[in-house]
């Protein structure tokens, strides 16, 4: 470039920096992933104290340092932690699969005669096939049928193979609730790419798809969702699967009564049977499993459950009869988060605060110190004071427990049980726990997705694309001005000279 002297022996000249400055991030926003004592699974939850992190994840435990990283985070200056809670996944793509569960007990009533009751051994959510059965018979009726359904999403492609594809086309593919994937296809993967078969075509899917197949039926390529269900949705939409495959647009969406056959819900089967079946009740037993139970009682109530739906819902096909007196399940109470922390929680029924005979106070203790207390409960559903309203509560009712009627309009004796059967699911735990999957939403993943998404290396901060004036030095662009006699430079400007022509020939820059 030209050295010419153009004023007052000051010549400017353009280099390349020589080192290339790193941007800064914010390091007050971190992700943490790892074991609680407490708290949602698999959720991404904003701390902006530790004193939050305690309220939502409980305190130390001899299995993890997450607590201990959290209070270090806050107290060097960090201001916004997102904490996501991991345990044991059986499937890292199915966020239900965890092996981690809640600790659960019952409040009774005893004297009075008691309903025939099937007690089932697994707790929910179900796995089930889609067309199975129970066949249910209340008090020796003849018995009725309660189907479960489910239908996967799927789209079929129009057009027959072999199809002229080019290397380096992608077929963008969602499943369920996923985010778009694009699957390209490349020549080593076909033994003529503008030849390919519906085998090879499924085969380069299936080696990218997430929760969802690629198969091949009497010639035809087909997509279909690993969900079999009214939750399932599929969308295989681009120009290739229009024109190459001749997919279908738009969004594909399965069927059912069940949002998905292998997590299938306590509540939903107490939908199906309640609605099919008459004089019979479906709640979770105090160990918060599925149980049947009638609405007569007494030695004339029978009830017999059968099909092939049963083993996969814990439950017998034995004939079971009411009693002339007994204990009744009257609240069934579960920890409000899974985990063996809930072990050392009980729960205290009393005589009511205010006298009151058809209500009831409820404590709560944690290791026999008392944590809550929710006085003059009711078991009335349109009383204001509502057992399972008052303690469900979001903002106002337990941060152990959760309430649910078994006995409608019956309320417990007094007395004192405790939780039992809570477990944190660390049995198994790995690498792909902590790392989570982008289908399951859990883990790492789901923590880098909560928090502010952070500019990649080598990447410019947004403050640096902006052009600053330091004296004659220009920041943000690729060169850099550079002057061999900055204090002269100043001088001249202290005497009035404000512009600077440029070595070369350049335009002017003001100083």
């Amino acid at each position: 470039m030209s050295r010419e002297l153009l004023s007052s022996k000051i010549v400017v000249e353009e280099e390349e920096p020589r080192v290339r400055g790193i941007p800064s991030a914010p390091t007050s926003v971190a992700g943490a992933v790892g074991l609680a004592e407490r708290g949602p699974i698999g959720q991404a939850v904003l701390c902006t104290s530790f004193e939050e992190y305690q309220a939502t994840f409980g305190g130390f435990t001899p299995d993890s340092d997450l607590a201990l990283a959290a209070m270090g985070f806050f107290e060097n200056g960090g201001s916004h932690l997102w904490t996501v809670r991991t345990v044991h996944y059986e499937d890292a793509s199915a966020p239900e699969s965890h092996t981690a569960t809640r600790a659960a007990a019952a409040l009774t009533t005893g004297g009075g005669p008691t309903p025939a009751v099937v007690r089932g051994t697994l707790r929910p959510p179900f796995t089930l096939a889609d067309g199975q059965r129970l066949e249910v018979s209340v008090n020796g009726a003849e018995a009725v049928d309660v189907v479960f359904s489910g239908a996967a999403a799927s789209v079929s492609a129009g057009r027959p193979g072999p199809y002229a594809l080019t290397a380096g086309q992608a077929l963008r593919v969602r499943v369920d609730d996923g985010r778009d994937v694009f699957i390209p296809f490349s020549e080593e993967d076909f033994d003529d790419i503008t030849q390919a078969t519906a085998q090879e075509v499924a085969a380069v899917l299936n080696a990218g798809l997430v929760g969802g197949r690629a198969l091949v039926a009497e010639g035809v390529l087909r997509i279909a969702s690993d969900t079999q269900g009214a939750s399932s949705r599929l969308e295989v939409g681009d120009e290739v699967a229009g024109t190459v495959f001749g997919f279908p647009g738009g969004p594909q969406v399965g069927s059912g009564n069940v949002q998905s056959l292998r997590a299938v819900e306590l509540a939903e089967v107490r939908a199906l049977v309640e609605a099919a079946v008459a004089g019979v009740r479906v709640a979770p037993s105090s160990l918060g499993t599925l149980q049947l139970l009638t609405q007569a009682t007494g030695p004339g109530a029978s009830l017999h459950v059968q099909g092939d739906a049963g083993p996969g819902l814990g439950l017998d096909a034995l004939p079971h009869m009411g009693d002339a007196s007994g204990a009744t399940d009257v609240l069934h109470l579960e920890a409000k988060d899974a985990g063996a922390y809930a072990n050392r929680i009980e729960v205290e029924v009393r005589p009511a605060t205010n006298g009151a005979p058809d209500t009831f106070d409820v404590l709560v203790l944690e290791d026999g110190t008392y944590r809550e207390s929710f006085p003059n409960l009711s078991s009335a559903e349109n009383d204001a004071r509502y057992v399972e309203r008052v303690l469900n509560d979001e903002r106002t009712g337990s941060s152990y427990i959760r309430a649910f009627m078994v006995q409608p309009g019956a309320f417990p004796d007094g007395q004192t049980v405790a939780l039992a059967g809570g477990d944190d699911g660390l049995v198994g735990l790995d690498d792909t726990d902590f790392i989570g999957s982008e289908a399951g939403r859990s883990g790492l993943l789901r923590t880098r997705r909560s928090a502010r998404r952070l500019p990649p290396p080598g990447a410019r901060a947004s403050h640096a694309c902006r052009p600053q004036r330091h004296g004659a030095l220009l920041r943000g662009g690729p060169r850099r001005p550079r002057l061999r006699r900055p204090r002269l430079a100043r001088g001249l400007q202290r005497h009035g000279h404000r512009l600077l022509r440029l070595a070369g020939g350049r335009p002017r820059r003001t100083l």
